[in-house]
Formats: structure tokens, sequence, C-alpha cells
């Protein structure tokens, strides 16, 4: 199921946007594994007709929810913005509790480890994620930030790999280090994006 087709089932059906919400509420509190369908369904307030009549298994609640929240993520991403501030917020957002859809994030991962079907609804996430970082790498490139050799693929790859280590670092209770120098630490690497000399060790 696509984007738009997404938004169109949840502006025609409030009731799909209100067991998702419950169901991200859920696993959040509870992980995937001590979730059950009843559970959701009693957060919901709806009956368990209503659930069943839209989603067919707690499966597939936690892969619409995981698809859910890239496309909300979307939405934020897409808002026209430097994309040096976008790195610097990036990294200032590592530190605090997780909120429910981070959580959902982070409980989504470990669960595709034994299931493919939510292995495949991070990937098509994925796919929303890069459809929206594209106009911030485009104007990374422009502007020198990162090399304009350097693939989409792999730049999403870096801030999804960044954003996921935080989120487990956080969801551990490790503490952050002092922000300001946390953002300084993301844009050194970030400027090694920029360099067009190849390293000593891919040299030799």
């Amino acid at each position: 199921m696509g984007e738009v087709s997404r938004e169109t089932d949840e502006l025609s059906d409030p009731l799909r946007r209100q067991l998702l919400d419950a169901a991200t509420r859920v696993f959040a509190e509870q992980g995937y594994a001590g979730t059950k369908v009843a559970d959701i369904v009693r957060a919901s307030g709806l009956s368990s007709g209503a659930m069943y009549g839209r989603f067919r298994s707690k499966n597939e609640l936690l892969m619409e929810a995981v698809v859910s929240a890239a496309l909300r993520s979307t939405t934020a991403l897409a808002s026209d913005r430097d994309v040096g501030d976008f790195i610097a917020d990036v990294a200032s957002h590592h530190h605090g509790p997780l909120s429910d859809l981070e959580a959902v994030q982070l409980e989504a991962y470990v669960t595709a480890r034994r299931e493919p079907e939510v292995a495949a609804a991070i990937a098509e996430g994925r796919e929303q994620r890069r459809d929206a970082i594209q106009p911030l790498v485009e104007q990374a490139r422009s502007s020198g930030l990162v090399n304009d050799r350097s693939d989409i693929e792999s730049i999403l790859y870096f801030f999804d790999t960044m954003n996921l280590g935080a989120l487990v670092q956080r969801a551990a209770g490790a503490a952050p280090p002092e922000l300001g120098r946390w953002a300084q630490v993301v844009r050194g690497v970030l400027a090694r994006l920029a360099d067009d000399q190849p390293s000593a060790a891919s040299a030799g």
C-alpha cells in the first residue's frame, strides 16, 4: 500500500488511525512480545470486530505503525530547511526518554530479526525517508557539505545508523555527551564526506 492510499485510508476511516495510535502506545509500553491484540483493542476503546475489520494480526498492526511513523517523519524532513540546521537538529535530539514513535521504531528493528513481514515494513519506511531526504542530500552536495559523488543510499544509511544507535543508547539509559560537543562530532564526521581524497587505507 503506497503513501497516498495510506493517507486516504486514514482520512476516510478515522477508526483506523485510532487503532494505529493505540497500537503505537501499547507496543511502546509493553514491547511486541508482551502485547496482545486484546490490549490494543482495549486501549483503542473499540471492538475486536473493528480491529479485525482493518488489520489481520498484531504483526500487521506493528507493520502499519512503523510505516505510519515513517510517513510522519517524512513530513518533518520535507520541510524547507538548511541541511546544516537539519543535521544539528538530528544530533541535538539524541537525549531524553524515547517517544512512543521512537520506541515503536526500535521495537520493530528487534522484531524484524524473526518476523520477515516487519523487516519488509522497515524497508518500506526507509523508502519513504529516502524520498524525503533526497532534497536535503542535493542541497548538501551543492553547498559542499558532502562530496558530490556521495550516493543518497549511503548517506541515508549513515543517518539511519546514527539514529538507531542513539535510540539503543537512550533506551538503555546511557547518559548522552554534552549536546553541543555531540553536534560538533557529527558535523566533523559529515565533513569527511566532503573530502575528495581517498583515505590511506582505501588507497592501499
